[in-house]
């Protein structure tokens, strides 16, 4: 049970229209014929995962990455950024929720991307014409200048509305969290902020956002290699300890530079899992990978590229031990972050930085919940609440990988067995394989 960090042995889970109704030891030997029992014995039942940052990007994702997240044990994701309107994702939420349709629910969406945002005005101007519902958030990119972020942050504060993703590579990190930030995403920034070429950094993004930098490349190598080499943790702890006052919380999508470090392993890019990816999107991330080693494809590059990964790594685990707050995101549907099962990934990523197996779990589980204020309903197994659970048939406090040896999962109170989970699994891949559906995706995008 991730919300009090212990192992109760012997329960047993009694469900009924969606909720949990009890949690105890009384056994299945004092319940009505009618009722379906599941034989959980030598297993493991934890809550249902959250992917903190994913991507839905068509209407063609219920035949193809949706059923992905269930089958995964992700029931709830918050959506970065989307070709899909938020209309649509409400659509799709209210057939979820009537067993129409097999997908997770979206339980955070955009409401408006930030990118190059110049003036003040344009500030004023995107919070004036926010249609804002209280699922929805402004995901922040890296483009915005420091003048007119800060103000966007302001004028959405007044409004209640909450700011996430990147910071700004104008802005400063500390400032960005003293100002409001509700999360950040990508472990890199920590290595952006927190080295003595910083405001350097920054003063070059600021020009080039602005239209004025005549310098060349900003993000090199050189300057890749400075910020692992010349890291200065006074610096890192200053932005870590604020965020822990401002209860900011930290997503850092470990598997995006892992992606970086990897792109030229010949097993990572012909991962198994690419049946389950369209052949569209397989021919797009190819092309990333191709550009990716081709920003730098010296040793010196493809070292650099690892040692920053790692870095990140070691950071997480030092971040986490001065008490931050850390959500398990993905980056779903970028770049060989597959959905779904890219959260086992991520979490493993986790537990490299140096959380324990139950720690990483956390921040699958129980602290989403929390960001969105729903603890009562979700994030852990207890009377009352939404019935979202993994049936798995290794522990995984032993090996974090055991999170993905899931024997059946409940999702919404509704059981799929593990035959059940494989029909969804060869659904999608069928689907993958399709010319037509390929076609229609790189139509739409």
């Amino acid at each position: 049970n991730p919300i009090d960090s212990k192992i109760v042995s012997y329960q047993t889970v009694l469900i009924e229209n969606g909720r949990i109704i009890s949690v105890d030891d009384t056994g299945s030997n004092t319940l009505a014929e009618s009722v379906t029992n599941i034989d959980g014995n030598g297993k493991f039942l934890i809550p249902g995962f959250w992917d903190m940052h994913s991507h839905l990007r068509h209407q063609y994702e219920p035949y193809l990455s949706m059923p992905l997240f269930i089958a995964n044990g992700v029931f709830n994701i918050r959506d970065m950024g989307t070709d899909v309107s938020n209309q649509q994702n409400n659509q799709w939420r209210r057939q979820i929720l009537a067993g129409e349709l097999m997908g997770p629910r979206v339980m955070g969406q955009v409401s408006a991307i930030i990118g190059r945002l110049r003036s003040k005005a344009d500030a004023d101007a995107i919070i004036a014409d926010l249609d804002y519902k209280k699922n929805e958030f402004i995901k922040i990119t890296n483009a915005p200048l420091r003048d007119p972020f800060f103000r966007l942050l302001e004028q959405a504060r007044k409004k209640g509305i909450t700011l996430a993703g990147h910071k700004p590579r104008s802005v400063k990190a500390l400032d960005a969290v003293n100002a409001g930030m509700k999360s950040m995403e990508h472990a890199r920034y920590f290595l952006f902020e927190s080295f003595p070429g910083a405001p350097e950094f920054r003063e070059r993004y600021q020009a080039y956002y602005s239209g004025q930098d005549t310098g060349g490349a900003i993000y090199t190598t050189e300057a890749r290699r400075a910020m692992i080499d010349k890291h200065d943790p006074a610096m890192f702890y200053e932005l870590v300890n604020a965020m822990v006052e401002n209860e900011t919380w930290f997503c850092p999508t470990h598997i995006t530079r892992r992606f970086d470090a990897y792109v030229d392993n010949d097993a990572f890019r012909n991962d198994l899992r690419l049946k389950y990816i369209n052949k569209f999107e397989q021919f797009k991330w190819n092309l990333d990978a191709g550009g990716m080693i081709d920003r730098d494809p010296t040793e010196l590059g493809r070292k650099t590229y690892m040692d920053f990964y790692k870095k990140g790594l070691e950071l997480t685990g030092k971040a986490h031990q001065a008490g931050l707050a850390i959500l398990t995101g993905t980056d779903a549907n970028d770049s060989y972050c597959f959905p779904g099962f890219s959260i086992h990934d991520e979490l493993e990523e986790l537990v490299k930085a140096g959380l324990s197996p139950m720690d990483a779990l956390v921040t699958g589980t129980v602290n989403p919940a929390i960001y969105f204020e729903v603890l009562a309903d979700y994030g852990s197994i207890e009377t009352g609440k939404i019935a979202d659970m993994i049936l798995l048939d290794t522990n995984p406090l032993y090996d974090i990988s055991n999170t993905s040896k899931i024997n059946a999962v409940i999702f919404n109170g509704v059981l799929y067995s593990r035959s059940d989970l494989d029909k969804w699994l060869s659904f999608v891949e069928d689907n993958a394989a399709s010319w037509s559906i390929a076609l229609k995706v790189m139509w739409e995008g």
